[in-house]
């Protein structure tokens, strides 16, 4: 055979093979001849450029089947989104729920397999949306839509039902996971919150998915939370109230529990434990969180005033022996990271330990009107910083302080704390201040406009949260640069913030009369890509406009639902396609709603990129991994007789990128007029991808066409540039006279 560096042309051998007179002999495979190449974009179809300057197919040599360079490169100066869709309420203007558009619930993401193809990534978004119906009150209907167009998939529990036995309470959060374990087998993730009973209390339930009718899914109620024991469904708080549940699996079998509040309950709805539920802030509730938080590979329930293990035998919370309540943990929303060396433990490392922020109200019944504060607990309950109070300014009163999120803001290796209030949104910096020994090599580098904070406070901007000034955020670094910025929507705007400095670096309108609920950041269409999810209300406030602190914002117009956001080129950092509650953490739950054994959860704050709470990630694939389509005409047979009439045209469609590619995308075929015509002549016929392209991953795509046979035969993929891609100059196949043998 030849050298596996050398060329021969047609007629002579190469490996054990004679060549084709068109075919250069190269890698001991004959190959068509594709031509020089400077780079991978000068090499058409499926093919790329090796280090000779030569354009070989992808498979030659057999283990070059991606490109591993593959990085996204033009990652936008800011963060400036269009709108990808918007849901404003149902189009029918008969539909009993049409008024019910307003929603106080964070978006939550999730691939519920609605097309029963396990293949294909279609994330949906679950919501409660509500209306105010005579004297009932505020009645709620579960929601769920398509993430990619917006459009309604399914809905349950509404005012458009005869009965109320499936009502969800107007305002309180929903969390996805598999319940039952058929999620490998093609089965669906369940939808687990809070039902509204007729004499408005809250019992926990959960619905299934039925879609023996792929074309009509349908939502069905699986269980109420009861007492197994005289099967009791169990009544607790008001329906009204805004938190939600928690999945996690505690007892490390693969099965996960759901816990709501102190009460736990198993996957089939019964409860474990003695009941127990704290009404805080007026039905709004505490939204605690279920961590890991001492090493011991047991998840534990962590509290503004507690710690507690679940005991798998006595089926009861368990206070761990190193936790100490005191009368100044005031009760307030929680989240976890490691925030320094405060927590210190016998046998541990205190390198490796988390702390608690807890933003608390001034008392457990407390109302809009009051001032929060925020403080940071070691592991033994001690307040190792702070409390600092929510920050207001000159204003009568701070607001009682929405869940906080947890994120390396201003890159110094140490985390912050933002969390919103009725006045100010803020990033809280223990750096900033006197010297904190635990965090060595922190720093409060406050832009020029923020100089003067008092001691705690980073950054604060104006906002209008009067209502509940209980608002969440979310935290994401959509640029790749290891700063995350924080994405929060108050009564009128919502807006993404530079973590650093405080900078409004996005604004638009996105009015709202507040829960506790917050935006979402998640890859909602299945293009592994960002997006911001952000739910909507009508309202009597009235909202400046333009934003005073983003000119670019537009006018402020009120609409209800939601609104989808993405980068116009999709140049955003990747995201996961999940973000399943509200106390949401990336290492919790696997990307199709499976929920991780309690053993095997990665401590977050141990894992490089994360120590964060409410910050999605990117998943399997890295920050800035970006797919590279490629095609190429295949079944030749037929076609390179170059006759007319009625033919079957096939193409191969790879991904020789990084990141994975969703169905769906389009594949174009041409014919030109004549053979010596340039490309790309006329349309003939379009198929379209049926399944997910992993990197290496490719895919046959069939259409019939009716061709003159006078022409040249080409095909492309994606021809409207719809996919962020590596090279799209290798989008564009070789033509059939190029590739045909002879």
């Amino acid at each position: 055979g030849v050298e596996t560096t050398g060329t021969t042309t047609g007629g002579l051998m190469c490996g054990d093979e004679i060549c084709p007179g068109n075919f250069i002999c190269e890698y001991d495979t004959c190959i068509p001849d594709l031509g020089p190449c400077q780079d991978y974009d000068d090499c058409p179809g499926d093919s790329y450029c090796d280090e000779n300057g030569k354009c070989i197919p992808y498979g030659v040599p057999m283990d070059k089947f991606n490109d591993p360079t593959c990085q996204k490169e033009d990652l936008p100066d800011g963060v400036t989104p269009v709108v990808q869709c918007e849901w404003t309420g149902p189009n029918d203007p008969n539909d009993p729920t049409n008024n019910s558009h307003y929603i106080y619930t964070t978006p939550i993401v999730a691939d519920l397999n609605l097309d029963d193809d396990t293949k294909k990534l279609q994330p949906s978004v679950v919501v409660t949306t509500w209306q105010t119906v005579g004297g009932v009150g505020r009645v709620g209907t579960l929601r769920v839509f398509d993430g990619r167009t917006c459009e309604e998939q399914m809905r349950l529990g509404g005012a458009d039902e005869n009965n109320t036995d499936d009502r969800p309470g107007y305002g309180s959060q929903w969390a996805v996971a598999d319940l039952n374990g058929d999620v490998g087998n093609n089965g669906h993730p369940e939808i687990v919150g809070l039902h509204r009973n007729d004499n408005n209390t809250a019992s926990l339930y959960a619905l299934e998915i039925d879609n023996s009718d792929l074309n009509n899914p349908q939502l069905q109620r699986l269980w109420y939370g009861r007492n197994c024991g005289n099967n009791q469904v169990l009544e607790f708080g008001s329906g009204n109230v805004l938190h939600g549940p928690s999945i996690i699996d505690l007892d490390d079998d693969g099965i996960p529990e759901i816990v709501m509040d102190e009460m736990v309950f198993a996957a089939n709805g019964c409860i474990q434990n003695t009941e127990s539920y704290t009404d805080y802030a007026g039905n709004i509730g505490v939204q605690s969180a279920v961590v890991d938080v001492d090493l011991d590979g047991r998840p534990d329930l962590v509290r503004y005033n507690n710690i507690a293990e679940w005991n798998t035998i006595t089926k009861q919370w368990q206070t761990k022996p190193w936790f100490f309540q005191n009368a100044s943990q005031k009760a307030g929303h929680v989240a976890i990271a490691n925030a320094g060396t405060y927590s210190q433990l016998a046998g541990k490392d205190i390198n490796e330990l988390p702390e608690i922020v807890v933003v608390s109200a001034p008392t457990i019944n407390a109302g809009y009107n009051t001032s929060g504060e925020i403080r940071l607990m070691a592991l033994n309950g001690q307040t190792v910083w702070g409390p600092i109070p929510i920050y207001k300014n000159n204003e009568s009163f701070a607001g009682r302080g929405g869940p906080p999120t947890i994120s390396d803001f201003d890159n110094d290796g140490h985390v912050e704390f933002a969390a919103a209030g009725a006045y100010y949104f803020g990033v809280y910096d223990p750096d900033c201040g006197p010297a904190q020994p635990q965090r060595p090599g922190g720093t409060c580098d406050r832009a020029p406009e923020m100089q003067g904070l008092p001691d705690g406070v980073l950054w604060a901007q104006p906002s209008s949260d009067w209502s509940s000034n209980m608002t969440g955020s979310s935290v994401f670094d959509f640029d790749g640069d290891g700063k995350a910025e924080v994405v929060y929507r108050d009564e009128c705007y919502a807006r993404v913030y530079d973590g650093q400095s405080g900078e409004v670096l996005f604004s638009a309108p996105g009015f709202s009369l507040t829960g506790i609920e917050y935006p979402t950041i998640a890859d909602v269409d299945g293009d592994f890509k960002s997006e911001i999810v952000v739910p909507r209300t009508l309202g009597n406030i009235n909202c400046p406009s333009p934003d005073p602190l983003f000119a670019d914002s537009g006018d402020h117009v009120k609409k209800p639902g939601f609104v989808i956001y993405r980068d116009p080129e999709d140049r955003w950092a990747n995201s996961r396609p999940i973000w399943n509650q509200h106390s949401y953490s990336v290492t919790h739950i696997n990307d199709d709603g499976s929920v991780v054994k309690s053993s095997e959860i990665l401590v977050n704050w141990l894992q490089e990129g994360l120590n964060n709470f409410r910050q999605n990630i990117q998943g399997a694939f890295g920050l800035l991994d970006i797919a590279d389509l490629t095609v190429e005409l295949t079944d030749l047979g037929k076609l390179c007789e170059f006759g007319g009439g009625d033919k079957t045209l096939s193409a191969e469609v790879c991904n020789r990128g990084t990141a994975p590619v969703t169905d769906g995308v389009e594949v174009a075929f041409y014919e030109t007029n004549n053979v010596d015509d340039p490309p790309p002549g006329v349309v003939v016929c379009v198929a379209t991808t049926q399944t997910l392209l992993e990197p290496g991953d490719c895919e046959i795509v069939m259409c019939d066409a009716v061709l003159k046979g006078t022409g040249n035969i080409y095909v492309d993929v994606d021809p409207d540039d719809t996919i962020s891609d590596c090279h799209p100059g290798n989008n564009f196949g070789a033509d059939a006279f190029d590739i045909c043998p002879g």
